[in-house]
C-alpha cells in the first residue's frame, strides 16, 4: 500500500519543479513511510510513497521498462501477479518479484486490456513515453482512491486531495453540486469533490490524457446485476459450495504478504468468515482485532470474543470511552479534505490504530452487505414490497389510518404504503431536499440551480429491469460503498500506515453473486442467507443468528458531553465559515432543536460540525 502523485506539463520545454513534487510526495508520508521514490523527465514527474508489503528488498518505484518507454506509480495490490506473471516472462526476466513489474509490464505490452485480467485493488498512473500519454486508473469498487486536475496547462494527480492542494495555481473554488451532495448523504462520491476544478477517477474506470490537453474516460467494467434471465438455475446447495469456493481464492490471495498480517473482527457474519477461512489457510495463530465502547448496550465484544476463542485467534480487543472517541474525531473529520460525515470514521481509526502496534496488513469484512444483500434497508423494502403486494389499493387508505393506531416501529409499513419501496434506501440519509432548501442562502440556492441530490440517487435505483433488491444494490455500489465506506477505511487505515484488504469485494465474488437469485439472499428467513449457508461449518450459532448492528459512534453521548462545547460555539457564533453557503438561523435550528427533537436529528448535528470543521481548515490554509 502507497501513495501516489504526479504532475505533467503539457508544454514539453516546461520542467517539472522537483522541490514541489517532493512537497507534494511528502503530504502522504503516512500512507507509506518506509521510502520516497521520485522521477522527473523534463515536463513529466512522478512522486511515490512505499509501504513495504511484496519484495520488500526490491520493487522500488517509480518503475520504469527496461527500455524507459513506459514509468509507473501504483498504489494498491494485484492480488493474482503470480498467476500473470508467467505469460509476460518470456524471453524478458523480470528484475523484481513483487506485483509492480508485472502490472507495469502488462500495460505496457497489452495496453488498457490488461486492466480486465487484474484482481485487486488499485490506483495507478502509467505515462507512455511513446505517445506521449498518461492514464490514470481505479480498481472495480473503487479501494483506491485518485484525485486530478487538468487545464490547459497541465495535469496533477495524488492519491489524497491533499497533495493537490500543494499545487500553487489551482482553482479551488467550492463546487455547489458537491455540497448538496455532501449535506444530502454525508459524503462526496466520484467524479465530484468538494472543489470544481479537482475531481476523482470513478471506479471501475480509466482517464487517458493526451499531449494536447484532451481526457477521455472510459469504464472497463460495470456492477453486473441481472434481471431474472441471468439468474443460475443451480440448486441452494450447489450454490453454497461454489460460493465456498469463491471465498476461499479470495481470501487465500489477499493473504500473500511478506509481512505481518491480521484481520479485524466485530463478531458479525462478514468478519467471522473472513476470520474463520484465514485460520483453516495459516499454520500460525491468527491475529485479531476489535474494540467496544465502554456503557454501549450494544456493545458487539462478546461476539468478537466468542468468534476469536472459536477459531483459537491471539485477539486483542479495546474498550473505548465516549470522551476518547470525541477528542479525536475532529482531527479525524479534517483529514479528509473535504467534507465527510460519516461517524463510523472514529472508531475505524481506533481498531486500525489498535492493528497497527502488531502487524501491516489486516484483512476486513467490508463489502459483505453491498455483495449478499445485508444492509438493514434491504430488509425493509423487501417487507415493503410483499406487504404491497398484499394489499389491494382500494384498501390501502383503511391502512393508512390503522397505522396511525400502532406504534411507529409497527405502523410505518402501512404508512409507506403507495411509496416505492426503494424509498428505504433513496431518502437521504442526513438533509432531504426540504431541508436542503430551508438551510441554503438564496444566492447559494439560485447557483445550484436545478440539481438536486436526492433525484440522483432515486435515478440510480430507477432500473425496472432489475428486481428490487438489485436495484437497491446498484444504489449502494455506485455511491455509499465507494464514496462513504471504502473512503473511510482507506483514509483512517493508510493514516496508520495499515493496509486493510477485503476478500468480500473480490469482483469474481461479486459477479457469482450477481447471478444468484435475490431469494437466495433475502427472504423471510433472513438477509446474507447464501453467505451463511457457504460457511456455517465453520462458525458458531450465535453468530449466525445474532442480530446485525452497525459499527456507529455514540452521537447522542457525544452531544450531550464531549462535544457539547463545539456545538453550543457553532450555534452561537455570527462567523461560521459555512454561513457562506448556508442561513446562520436554518443551522441554530439543527444544532439546537426544540424539544422532542428525533434522535435521526444527531447525524444532521454532526454533518453540520464536519462541514464547519473542514471549511476553518481550508479558509486556514494560505493562499497560492
Amino acid at each position: 500500500m502507497c501513495g501516489v502523485c504526479g504532475i505533467w506539463h503539457f508544454n514539453p520545454d516546461q520542467p517539472v519543479d522537483r522541490d514541489l513534487l517532493v512537497r507534494m510526495t511528502r503530504r502522504i508520508r503516512h500512507r507509506g513511510p518506509d521510502e520516497e521514490g521520485i522521477h522527473c523527465e523534463g515536463p513529466v514527474g512522478l512522486g511515490f510513497r512505499r509501504l513495504s508489503i511484496l519484495d520488500l528488498a526490491a520493487s522500488h518505484q517509480p518503475m520504469g521498462t527496461a527500455d524507459g518507454s513506459h514509468w509507473i506509480v501504483f498504489n494498491g495490490e494485484i492480488y493474482n501477479f503470480q498467476e500473470l506473471r508467467p505469460a509476460l516472462a518470456a524471453g524478458h526476466p523480470f528484475r523484481t518479484s513483487g506485483d509492480t513489474e508485472v502490472l507495469l509490464r502488462g500495460l505496457a505490452e497489452h495496453g488498457p486490456d490488461f486492466l480486465q485480467e487484474l484482481r485487486g485493488m488499485f490506483a495507478f498512473a502509467l505515462w507512455d513515453a511513446r505517445r506521449r500519454e498518461m492514464t490514470l486508473a481505479v480498481d472495480r469498487f473503487g479501494k483506491k482512491p485518485l484525485y486530478y486536475a487538468l487545464d490547459s496547462g497541465r495535469l496533477v494527480f495524488g492519491s489524497e486531495l491533499k497533495v493537490l492542494l500543494e499545487v500553487p495555481g489551482l482553482d479551488l473554488d467550492p463546487d455547489p453540486e458537491a455540497l448538496d451532495e455532501y449535506l444530502c448523504g454525508g459524503f462526496i462520491a466520484a467524479p465530484r469533490s468538494i472543489y470544481r476544478q479537482i475531481r476523482k477517477v470513478p471506479p471501475g474506470c480509466r482517464l487517458t490524457v493526451g499531449a494536447d490537453g484532451r481526457a477521455r474516460q472510459e469504464r472497463y467494467w460495470t456492477p453486473s446485476l441481472k434481471s431474472e434471465e441471468g439468474w443460475t438455475a443451480e440448486k441452494p446447495e450447489s450454490l453454497a459450495r461454489a460460493l465456498r469456493s469463491e471465498l476461499e481464492t479470495a481470501v487465500r490471495l489477499r493473504m500473500i504478504s511478506d509481512v505481518p498480517l491480521g484481520a479485524f473482527l466485530s463478531g458479525g457474519v462478514d468478519s467471522s468468515a473472513v476470520v474463520a477461512l484465514m485460520a483453516r489457510m495459516t499454520p500460525h495463530r491468527l491475529r485479531t482485532f476489535s474494540i467496544g465502547f465502554a456503557d454501549d448496550p450494544n456493545d458487539e465484544s462478546p461476539y468478537s470474543a466468542l468468534m476469536a476463542r472459536h477459531v483459537g485467534s491471539d485477539h486483542t480487543h479495546e474498550v473505548v470511552t465516549a470522551q476518547q472517541l470525541a477528542e479525536v474525531a475532529p482531527e479525524l473529520a479534517t483529514h479528509f479534505d473535504e467534507p465527510f460525515a460519516d461517524d463510523s470514521m472514529v472508531p475505524t481509526w481506533f481498531v486500525s490504530r489498535l492493528a497497527r502496534k502488531s502487524v501491516t496488513v489486516a484483512l476486513s469484512g467490508d463489502g459483505g452487505d453491498e455483495v449478499f444483500g445485508g444492509y438493514t434497508w434491504y430488509r425493509r423494502a423487501w417487507r415493503q414490497a410483499r406487504l404491497e403486494s398484499a394489499v389491494p389499493g382500494f384498501l390501502r387508505p383503511l391502512a393508512a389510518a390503522a397505522a396511525a393506531l400502532l406504534p411507529q416501529r409497527h405502523g410505518e409499513y402501512l404508512r409507506r404504503l403507495g411509496n416505492p419501496p426503494a424509498d428505504w434506501r433513496t431518502r437521504a440519509p442526513c438533509f432531504d431536499r426540504t431541508a436542503r432548501v430551508r438551510l441554503y442562502r438564496p444566492e447559494f440556492l439560485q447557483g445550484l440551480g436545478t440539481f438536486d441530490a436526492d433525484q440522483n440517487r432515486r435515478t440510480l435505483a430507477a432500473d425496472d429491469s432489475l428486481p428490487l433488491l438489485s436495484r437497491l444494490q446498484k444504489l449502494d455500489l455506485g455511491g455509499y460503498l465507494s464514496g462513504d465506506i471504502l473512503v473511510k477505511v482507506d483514509r483512517v487505515s493508510m493514516r496508520e500506515s495499515l493496509e486493510v484488504r477485503s476478500p468480500l469485494l473480490d469482483h469474481r465474488v461479486f459477479e457469482f453473486m450477481s447471478t444468484v437469485p435475490p431469494e437466495f439472499k433475502l427472504n423471510g428467513r433472513g438477509s446474507k442467507w447464501l453467505l451463511q449457508e457457504a460457511v456455517r461449518d465453520l462458525l458458531p450459532a450465535a453468530i449466525l443468528t445474532r442480530r446485525k448492528r452497525g459499527f456507529d459512534a455514540p452521537l447522542e453521548t457525544w452531544f450531550g458531553g464531549p462535544l457539547r462545547p463545539l456545538v453550543e460555539e457553532l450555534a452561537a457564533a455570527p462567523s461560521l465559515k459555512l454561513h457562506a453557503w448556508l442561513d446562520p438561523d436554518g443551522v441554530k435550528r439543527v444544532l439546537r432543536p426544540a424539544p422532542g427533537a428525533p434522535a435521526s436529528r444527531a447525524s444532521q448535528v454532526w454533518t453540520l460540525i464536519c462541514l464547519e470543521l473542514w471549511s476553518r481548515q481550508a479558509a486556514s490554509r494560505p493562499s497560492s
